[in-house]
């Protein structure tokens, strides 16, 4: 029986995954949560005791520290399977020789790197106009010269929709608060990435690939807080899967023509893109692929624009609700792309909702362990502002919206401020 170590933030539905497999299972973590698997090896580097804080996620990891953390675990490991918060690129130095039991990319940079990717596939697809700056001065330079345009502006690697603000030249001028967040974040990042802003509706595809092709195995519409109310706040929360008519429609205030084929062609184009895209960049396994659907929404809703924003070469978010909804084991189906096989049939049975609750306050959290709740922390720990409190999954959508408002309170119930 081979031995598989799975790297990652939260690798807890990936460690599932695997347990149902014919594998030894090791797990080198940020996050360890009440509802991990038990029966397998596992270290993390968040420790959380009762009364004591979580701490801040940004200031605390590294992937270097991921990797020291489940240093006993790399000899033994016959493969190696990465998530979110490490790629193969990170292993550098004595790790180096590790990295040829990674089962997927061997080396991500060309689309980590966000400006690089925009070079790379700028001339080939629909894409946002985008710099890459390390002053301030050129930072104004570029604001002024298209000064009736929005931007994004977000770090050049990583991200999740952290450190992202939404802007024009007017904004900066005036905003003396935003200047000093610009410059600091150029200060600290040592550069930025200014992305011409789309006004739309984020879409992401789950694309599994071999050396040779590609094929996308569901669509989603991709939330972020800003979809939620949380004005400005781009952070990743979450999904609506599959995408369709009532995934498209729902959280906004757009108006969608009920249009079944045309949602199933936007689906087929959204998928032949995606697929064009993985096989450009020469990915293997489980990556997916943003875009947004434009917002200037016409009669025909293939009439709007789609527009490619980033590649993530890794598992996504929608993970769990992937599996539930295709029937499949999809870390079986990541291994299988990354030795040539393809999946061949693919059928999906309702819907899955995912959202990511962030915490609103620093709080204590009480007892969370119910039903539809998932990444769990003890009972008793303090949550800082702004960081991950648990995550939300459900079934159906309008069903699934209200028992998730249910579950919402149940949250509020259960939190308490700490002073």
């Amino acid at each position: 029986m081979d031995n598989i170590l799975i790297l990652g933030v939260n690798t807890r539905p990936l460690v599932n995954s695997a347990k149902k497999l014919d594998y030894n299972v090791y797990s080198s973590s940020y996050f360890t949560t009440l509802d991990f698997p038990e029966g397998i090896y596992e270290k993390h580097l968040l420790n959380e005791e009762i009364d004591s804080s979580c701490g801040s996620f940004q200031e605390n990891f590294s992937s270097l520290n991921l990797l020291e953390n489940g240093k006993e675990y790399l000899d033994d490991a016959d493969l190696i399977v990465l998530s979110s918060g490490i790629s193969s690129d990170d292993f550098k130095g004595e790790y180096k020789k590790y990295q040829k039991k990674i089962i997927g990319n061997k080396s991500t940079k060309d689309v980590s790197n966000k400006y690089r990717f925009y070079q790379k596939i700028s001339n080939k697809f629909l894409t946002p106009i985008s710099f890459l700056v390390s002053d301030v001065s050129e930072f104004l330079e570029i604001l002024n010269e298209y000064n009736d345009m929005q931007f994004i502006i977000k770090p050049n690697q990583g991200s999740g929709g952290y450190d992202t603000l939404l802007l024009n030249y007017d904004m900066f001028i005036e905003n003396n608060h935003i200047k000093i967040l610009i410059e600091n974040m150029i200060n600290s990042l040592g550069e930025i990435l200014i992305q011409e802003y789309i006004s739309g509706i984020n879409i992401s595809s789950s694309v599994l690939s071999s050396s040779t092709d590609a094929k996308t195995i569901i669509n989603t519409r991709l939330l972020n807080l800003n979809d939620l109310g949380y004005n400005g706040d781009y952070r990743y929360c979450g999904n609506i899967l599959p995408l369709d008519i009532k995934s498209l429609q729902v959280l906004n205030n757009y108006t969608i023509a009920h249009d079944e084929i045309g949602v199933k062609n936007l689906n087929a184009d959204v998928s032949e893109l995606s697929e064009e895209v993985i096989k450009e960049c020469k990915l293997i396994g489980s990556n997916g692929v943003d875009l947004i659907l434009s917002d200037e929404m016409e009669d025909d809703i293939l009439n709007n624009d789609l527009y490619l924003i980033e590649v993530n070469p890794r598992f996504q978010g929608t993970y769990e609700c992937v599996e539930k909804i295709l029937s499949i084991n999809l870390l079986e189906e990541h291994i299988n792309a990354c030795n040539g096989q393809l999946i061949e049939e693919i059928n999906h049975k309702g819907y899955g909702i995912k959202e990511i609750i962030y915490a609103p306050y620093t709080l204590k959290q009480g007892n969370l362990n119910i039903d539809g709740l998932f990444d769990i922390s003890k009972e008793g720990t303090i949550i800082e502002k702004d960081e991950p409190l648990v995550t939300i999954q459900t079934n159906n959508v309008k069903k699934g919206l209200k028992e998730i408002s249910k579950l919402k309170e149940y949250i509020d119930s259960n939190i308490c401020p700490v002073n």
